[in-house]
């Protein structure tokens, strides 16, 4: 009896990356993306779960989908702030260790920026230009700029879809 083999080749999701350093929640963040790039970024019923070796972090996903195009923008969150996984011992000697919240990143090679915002479609580099424009006019950003996904080692927890 003869086999056949078939090769799947999976394709990477292409997206464009912008790291945005700002102070503001995600909330407000979100409003003035919104009101500046005149979208309607809007909070997912569900955020990015995802296990560290300690921590299960949830991150903050606001996304825009254009109804007339393929054109998709995501905010995330870069930090969760949260309590180590510990495991709880009955009948111990010693009383629990007290456990401070550590900050975790979903891109870790970025641990100073603190929300990315992906388009998940082709851009103009002149357009991309004036959207990081936009975003760098917004009170309570300190700097956008563009990240080059190729050179990302933690790509794959930019895929969320």
């Amino acid at each position: 009896m003869q086999s056949h083999k078939m090769l799947l080749e999976v394709e990477d999701e292409y997206f464009f990356l912008i790291g945005i350093y700002s102070s503001l929640e995600g909330y407000k963040m979100a409003y003035f993306l919104n009101k500046h790039l005149k979208i309607k970024l809007e909070r997912e019923r569900r955020d990015i779960d995802f296990n560290h070796s300690e921590y299960d972090a949830l991150y903050a996903l606001y996304s825009h989908k254009d109804p007339n195009s393929y054109y998709r923008l995501d905010l995330v969150s870069n930090k969760f702030k949260g309590e180590p996984k510990r495991i709880l011992s009955s009948g111990s000697l010693f009383e629990e260790e007290e456990l401070s919240p550590q900050e975790v990143y979903l891109i870790p090679e970025y641990n100073k920026v603190d929300y990315f915002l992906k388009i998940s479609e082709e851009i103009q580099p002149k357009e991309f230009t004036k959207v990081l424009n936009k975003i760098g006019q917004i009170p309570g950003v300190q700097a956008a700029y563009a990240i080059d996904v190729d050179k990302l080692k933690s790509k794959q927890n930019l895929i969320f879809e």
